[in-house]
């Protein structure tokens, strides 16, 4: 079995990091609670480009800031909230254990993914790591998948795991992968559904049939 594993609000909780950040950024700018609300609608679950969101923060909080410092800061600051829960990280050494192997599958920048890959732990669990700046793709391009694929381009039980259901699910899925949802509680947006949907990626693992097929190390 080969899982190929989004990062962000998948391994690890993003959505709860960039809240961490984003409420010292706001009581640096001397703001209130509707600033906050309004950086977290902004940044779209990480969505927003760095540099489009930093331009509208120096507009409203940080008039004096430089963006590209604000840019800088938007990239990296949050990571030292990032973690990944103990759970998964369990089920991570327990899949390894089984024979599986694990591939990021993540959009964003080289030094910023990597850096809360080396911050979780989870660096040291993975067979390897395909990140959207360092090949010039992202999900959902096919050309991403077609990199993350050539990790193990033996394994016919190949699965794409993930949040957000257009890179993730239907990307992986017009890859021709089977996909796992985590749904984070959202209902399912289209009309052809993932291959499996659970609200955690603990859950979601657990839902994994077994493979007939593993690779050898």
């Amino acid at each position: 079995m080969h899982l190929l594993l989004d990062l962000d609000n998948t391994l690890v909780d993003r959505e709860r990091a960039f809240a961490r950040w984003a409420e010292g950024l706001v009581a640096e700018a001397h703001g209130g609670p509707a600033d906050l609300a309004w950086l977290l609608r902004a940044d779209a679950d990480g969505l927003t480009p760095r540099r489009e969101l930093a331009a509208r923060i120096a507009e409203r909080l940080l008039p004096r800031a430089a963006p590209d410092d604000l840019e800088e800061r938007l990239l990296m600051e949050h990571v030292e909230h990032v973690i990944c829960s103990p759970a998964v990280l369990a089920h991570l050494r327990r899949l390894r254990g089984q024979g599986a192997r694990l591939t990021v599958l993540t959009n964003g920048t080289g030094r910023q993914q990597r850096a809360k890959l080396e911050r979780t732990g989870l660096a040291a669990l993975l067979d390897a790591v395909v990140i959207s700046e360092e090949v010039g793709a992202a999900k959902p391009d096919p050309a991403i998948f077609a990199a993350a694929l050539a990790q193990a381009p033996s394994d016919p039980d190949t699965w794409m795991i993930g949040d957000h259901p257009e890179a993730d699910i239907r990307g992986g899925a017009a890859a021709g992968l089977r996909t796992g949802w985590v749904s984070r509680g959202r209902p399912w947006p289209y009309a052809e559904p993932p291959t499996l949907q659970a609200p955690t990626l603990g859950a979601l693992l657990d839902l994994l049939p077994p493979s007939d097929h593993s690779p050898a190390r």
